[in-house]
């Protein structure tokens, strides 16, 4: 079986990043991993060639045609179309095959809010027949799955296997070869990364009052004010490689994941990249309360799930862990034995494949 696979982004430099060794496998969303199952092969669509297609294609809204162009010069090659990110690049390959001018099964990622209900009826909601069209949507999480099929008004007879969750995980073979266990004892600093919609100025509030090392990573777009920040806060909003943010990651003693409270309801999987590289380096984490998230850290024992977004609750969370060592220890044991049973690139490889043979 054949996978032509398409995203948004470029695949391109984060498999020659995989190559280097700078990168872990999982940024890939299985591509890789499902090359390792006997009859499948999944090719990368070089990211971009014609660049005066997009922008004709932003003109008349239909983002990446530049893409979606070249799938259709070579489809015929292809078993199945593969979209992690397909909201972005799918669209006019989304219409011809709802007419039903090209018969390419197309299945995506759902990890954000794939339909908005419409405020009031509509008499042909076109993408609502548009959604419904992918052969298979893998959800990274039940919560948003479910919320999906609320919003769509169908039930899940109606949806003919459509829809099924599956566990995103880290790249196994990555973090072995990086492998660098730092006790907790040993650890001298708290650690918050992320680029996207992160709450870095209520956990510099929360440490202001806190004697302990706090490490921000962020874009320059993301950065936080830094006006009067005490002498053991400390910001880069550099570009730092992944493999280098990973171990500052390893010599933390946990990993902040604060939310934007008007974000953390939109439907989206926030935060759960870091929280895999969480379990992959037995790492505990304190993040806000996401329902959309699968792998919350308290449920799952690896952490706290703050569900408030006020200083004073974060602060409590903080140093409720802070010198529990040996609280701290159980909670990496737990990142580990999570990361081994289930969230691994290895068993997400494995999930993805089912998921291409399912296709009628």
């Amino acid at each position: 079986m054949r996978i032509l696979v398409l995203n948004t982004y470029s695949f391109d430099k984060i498999y020659q990043e995989w190559l280097d060794g700078e990168s872990p496998s999982h940024f890939l969303f299985g591509t890789l991993e499902v090359n390792k199952h006997d009859g499948f092969q999944a090719d990368i669509l070089p990211h971009s060639k014609y660049k005066w297609l997009n922008k004709i294609g932003d003109f008349i809204g239909l983002t990446g045609l530049d893409q979606q162009v070249r799938v259709l010069m070579q489809i015929r090659k292809y078993d199945i179309i593969y979209a992690p990110f397909a909201l972005g690049n799918t669209r006019l390959l989304n219409i011809l095959k709802y007419f039903r001018i090209i018969n390419t099964p197309i299945v995506i990622l759902g990890h954000m809010n794939l339909y908005i209900k419409p405020e009031k009826p509509v008499f042909f909601d076109f993408r609502k027949k548009l959604l419904l069209d992918y052969n298979k949507i893998a959800f990274l999480s039940e919560g948003l799955m479910n919320k999906t099929i609320n919003d769509l008004g169908v039930s899940k007879s109606e949806l003919n296997d459509r829809f099924t969750k599956v566990n995103w995980g880290a790249d196994v073979n990555f973090h072995k070869k990086n492998e660098s266990y730092v006790n907790s004892r040993d650890t001298q600093f708290a650690i918050c990364a992320g680029t996207t919609d992160r709450d870095f100025e209520l956990v510099i509030e929360a440490f202001r009052e806190i004697d302990f090392p706090l490490e921000i990573y962020c874009t320059p777009a993301t950065r936080p004010n830094d006006t009067n920040l005490p002498d053991h806060i400390s910001i880069n909003s550099d570009f730092v490689p992944y493999i280098d943010l990973l171990r500052r990651y390893q010599k933390a003693r946990f990993i902040l994941i604060p939310i934007k409270k008007e974000k953390v309801e939109t439907g989206r999987t926030l935060g759960l990249t870091v929280l895999l590289d969480s379990l992959a380096i037995n790492k505990p984490a304190i993040m806000t309360y996401n329902k959309y998230v699968d792998i919350n850290p308290e449920d799952h024992g690896f952490g706290l799930s703050v569900h408030g977004f006020t200083v004073e609750e974060w602060r409590k969370a903080i140093n409720s862990i802070l010198f529990d060592f040996e609280k701290l220890d159980k909670m990496a044991s737990n990142a580990n034995a999570l990361y081994v049973s289930e969230y691994n690139s290895e068993r997400f490889g494995d999930s993805l494949v089912k998921v291409f043979k399912e296709i009628k």
